[in-house]
């Protein structure tokens, strides 16, 4: 499991961590749900509490603001796409291969948080400056595990030469442009579409 490092730390009444994960893994599929449905400033903690099975006192023993829970996915949806990567390539050798994966992890994890992945960004101005870093450096361990396979790549002859923190960041950049260019992108090509020109275009770029 990755290491939570630069985490933001939320404050909780409880003391428990086991009913601290619990009860925000609650909030978190709460937060899915709602937001999804009603957007981020119509629902109410209220109403989130109610959705997530819980008094609004008691919710309020494992948050304190409605910008907490935006903090909750955040590290939630960060850690799971990390260890989706990790799971699924752990055991793959070769580096192209492993390219391929994870950049399916990737474009598959963010279609299926696309709308929180969008609240993120509208709402970035909310978070305070440690929940910003938080996100920043949940991004930043993804970049690196892309850096990673891309000097692999490269020391085993398989890719060309070139800057892997360049790369990495280009990479990741098609793959979030499926969330934000979503308003023009999705009534003209399937998910499965572009996973393929990504991959075919970096293939193009960096394979011997």
């Amino acid at each position: 499991m990755p290491k939570d490092e630069g985490k933001k730390e939320i404050k909780s009444a409880v003391k428990n961590p086991k009913l601290i994960e619990q009860r925000r893994n609650q909030i978190f599929k709460a937060a899915v749900v709602l937001f999804k449905k009603k957007g981020y400033h119509v629902t109410g903690l209220r109403e989130l509490s109610k959705k997530a099975g819980m008094s609004l006192g008691n919710l309020y023993n494992y948050i304190n603001t409605k910008e907490d829970v935006l903090s909750i996915f955040n590290q939630k949806a960060a850690l799971k796409v990390l260890e989706a990567i990790d799971e699924k390539v752990s055991t793959v050798s070769d580096p192209l291969e492993k390219l391929n994966e994870m950049i399916e992890i990737e474009l598959s994890a963010i279609n299926k948080y696309e709308d929180l992945i969008m609240l993120l960004y509208q709402e970035g101005h909310v978070m305070n400056k440690k929940a910003i870093y938080s996100l920043l450096a949940g991004e930043e361990k993804q970049l690196q595990r892309f850096q990673r396979v891309l000097k692999d790549g490269m020391a085993k002859g398989v890719f060309r030469p070139c800057n892997p923190i360049i790369m990495s960041n280009l990479i990741k950049m098609m793959v979030d442009a499926w969330v934000l260019k979503r308003w023009y992108l999705r009534e003209k090509v399937t998910l499965k579409e572009m996973k393929k020109e990504i991959i075919d275009l970096v293939q193009l770029g960096i394979v011997k």
